[in-house]
């Protein structure tokens, strides 16, 4: 029924006219003044129709520059369309760029108040609230601080703080937690879970695969602007990473780079249960990281792999020489490091590998987010590992 539907989207098509050459000062706009910079057309979304259906968790993930956020500021109203109609059925509050607004030069309390009034709400709901919004920002202490004296996570804070206020029944959220630190991330997503039991509306751009898994009851993968599907969680994030793989992971049997002079990673790989590379593990299952390396001076090496979670935080790793197995010098080599217990907990991870001499300190390569990966679990237990344990009850 057309009532169910919070946001219907059809043939949406965005344009952007992108300068050739930069003229930033007044002489550079006299000197060619009867000539035109020329532009280059950009089409940030291509003909983009979808129905959001009320109450519904709305997922939406695409590589960088895919045409995320382009749409969500076409819904928000920041963008007009080139082409193509947007609908609204309800009140909308984008989190999109939190704390447009604040005044650098107003104290905390002067801007949760100027923020409130941006967002709807009078002085009074304000007011009411006020201790509420210190409190979950945890800014009790700088309550009466210019915020042009805040870091940026605290300003986060403060805003999204504030912004979870408003009587909104669709919200848009478009990774504005992601310089949040990882417990205020952690209350944040209680917050969706809250809004979510609501039955609000909610779209939710994000690459935290986890949170897009928990959350959403639909995904939709979109890439260079162009809808790829809208499927379950599960579904959209094998489409995600079947997209990352297609542009930027080698084949394993890929023969070396010409012209490589230092010991370089081609590929990397997880694979679990016997089956093919995959980008999801269940906690407690056995894992193993595939990395293929060339070597065309056949110089001895070492090898180390490590786990980061999504926000940074270094998980464990492991290296050929701490275990006294380098790999043999050849031109090509394939080696594999296995864990026979995954107990990481729920939540998006990354592997580092790094390629060293015989010491530590030659560093031939180290490659930042080698592999993502995602491990996900069949209980309710948080935190960064599980820890096998068992409860008594003494009386």
């Amino acid at each position: 029924m057309a009532a169910e539907v919070a946001v219907a989207v059809n043939g949406l098509t965005k344009v952007f006219k992108i300068p050739l050459e930069q003229r930033t000062r007044l002489r550079d706009h006299v000197v060619h003044l009867f000539r035109s910079p020329g532009h280059r057309r950009l089409e940030a979304l291509k003909d983009v129709s979808l129905e959001i259906r009320r109450g519904e968790f709305f997922g939406i993930i695409g590589r960088n520059g895919s045409g995320k956020s382009t749409l969500l500021k076409i819904l928000a109203g920041i963008y007009q369309p080139t082409q193509g109609k947007v609908k609204i059925s309800g009140r909308l509050s984008p989190f999109i760029e939190l704390g447009v607004g604040f005044n650098p030069e107003l104290t905390a309390r002067d801007n949760i108040f100027l923020n409130g009034a941006i967002l709807g709400l009078d002085r009074k709901q304000v007011a009411t609230q006020f201790d509420e919004i210190l409190g979950f920002a945890e800014l009790e202490d700088f309550v009466d601080q210019k915020l042009k004296n805040f870091s940026s996570g605290m300003l986060v804070r403060l805003a999204f703080s504030v912004a979870i206020r408003a009587h909104a029944e669709i919200l848009l959220i478009d990774e504005v937690l992601a310089v949040g630190d990882f417990e205020f991330q952690q209350k944040c997503f209680n917050v969706f879970r809250q809004l979510k039991a609501e039955g609000r509306t909610i779209i939710f751009v994000s690459h935290d695969l986890s949170a897009i898994s928990e959350f959403s009851n639909r995904v939709m993968v979109i890439d260079h602007g162009v809808v790829r599907g809208v499927y379950p969680p599960d579904e959209a994030i094998g489409e995600y990473h079947r997209l990352v793989e297609a542009r930027i992971e080698p084949s394993f049997a890929s023969p070396a780079q010409s012209g490589a002079e230092v010991p370089s990673v081609r590929a990397v790989g997880m694979f679990s249960n016997g089956a093919g590379p995959t980008h999801l593990v269940h906690r407690g299952n056995a894992a193993t990281v595939r990395v293929s390396m060339v070597n065309p001076r056949r110089v001895p090496v070492n090898v180390g792999v490590a786990i980061y979670r999504s926000d940074g935080l270094y998980c464990f790793g492991t290296n050929t020489f701490i275990s006294e197995t380098p790999p043999p010098p050849e031109e090509q080599v394939e080696f594999e490091v296995h864990f026979s217990d995954v107990d990481l907990l729920r939540g998006s991870y990354y592997l580092l590998v790094g390629i060293f001499g015989e010491k530590v300190a030659t560093v031939y390569e180290m490659k930042e987010r080698a592999y993502e990966f995602r491990v996900d679990q069949n209980d309710d237990y948080e935190g960064a590992v599980f820890l096998p344990h068992t409860w008594r009850i003494r009386s």
